[in-house]
């Protein structure tokens, strides 16, 4: 059923929909171009690892807000915990978008100590895996859609998506804020990659962020014993083992426009440091909201 509101100052019915286009011009191109998008029928299944820390709400509420510019997207939340938190849970329903809530724990032997940089050990290897597994397990072997991993807390433009769905099997495109550099990008010709323009780990072989490819669903079909190594304890080397196991140079599509527009970057939210709320903690005193967070 479509609800329709009366216009009083023309007399003529208008949908909610074009009333709220007129009152925010602002969203007609991304809703124009990205539900008319005759690629649009091609599903996206979007993997996010997130784990329970101070800033996640806020996060994925930043995240959310994306997509709900995005059609036929299907958002795999895994948690980073050995059962699936309420508070998350809860946060998701209230999205209303299409999603699954999985949740996997990351030993602790495997987590980076207290005086270890975060970055220097891959993360979210176990969510990532339990995801592809979940992918495998609820998704047809010839269904034409494609797997993308994003970070909770990077910045997304909506328009990254509809590359996305130009994808035959591997696409590529650059990622802004990475590698200690502005941006990181392959270097293309006519839709082909022939180098990469990057400065840390330069004997990569596919010196690219998570960020910044996607794949066909049949690949990680195809390649159905294919996992993230866990213990992996070098930066990159995740980024280059699953595209050399699924593709080759030569096959990589290039995509915005010849890798010329940055369209995701790789933002990080700063931890805050909460030090009242620790001493508040010790003095018996709780927050009134602290569900809400």
């Amino acid at each position: 059923m479509i609800i329709y509101m009366k216009n009083i100052d023309n007399k003529q019915d208008v949908k909610p929909w074009e009333q709220l286009l007129s009152m925010y011009p602002g969203l007609v191109v991304p809703i124009q171009e990205s539900w008319k998008d005759p690629l649009s029928i091609r599903k996206i299944y979007m993997i996010t690892p997130t784990k329970t820390r101070a800033e996640q709400i806020a996060d994925l509420t930043r995240l959310a807000q994306t997509l709900y510019l995005i059609p036929n997207l299907f958002w795999i939340i895994v948690e980073d915990e050995s059962q699936r938190t309420g508070r998350l849970h809860r946060l998701l329903q209230s999205f209303n978008l299409p999603f699954i809530h999985l949740n996997i724990a990351t030993p602790d032997y495997l987590k980076p100590t207290k005086n270890q940089s975060t970055w220097r050990r891959p993360r979210g290897m176990h969510q990532k895996n339990i995801a592809l597994q979940w992918v495998r397990e609820n998704t047809s072997t010839n269904e034409d859609a494609l797997v993308y991993f994003a970070d909770d807390d990077n910045t997304y433009h909506w328009k990254l998506f509809q590359e996305i769905r130009k994808i035959q099997l591997v696409g590529v495109w650059p990622v802004g804020l990475v590698g200690e550099l502005l941006y990181e990008r392959p270097i293309c010709l006519n839709g082909k990659v022939y180098s990469w323009f990057h400065y840390i780990y330069r004997k990569r072989k596919f010196p690219t962020d998570m960020a910044g490819f996607a794949i066909h669903l049949g690949l990680v079909h195809k390649h159905s014993n294919y996992l993230f190594n866990v213990s992996a304890n070098s930066v990159g080397e995740q980024e280059s083992n699953i595209l050399g196991t699924m593709t080759s140079m030569n096959q990589l599509e290039c995509l915005a426009n010849n890798a010329s527009k940055i369209y995701v970057w790789h933002t990080k939210t700063q931890s805050m440091f909460l030090t009242t709320t620790e001493k508040l903690r010790n003095a018996g005193m709780k927050y009134d909201l602290i569900s809400e967070l």
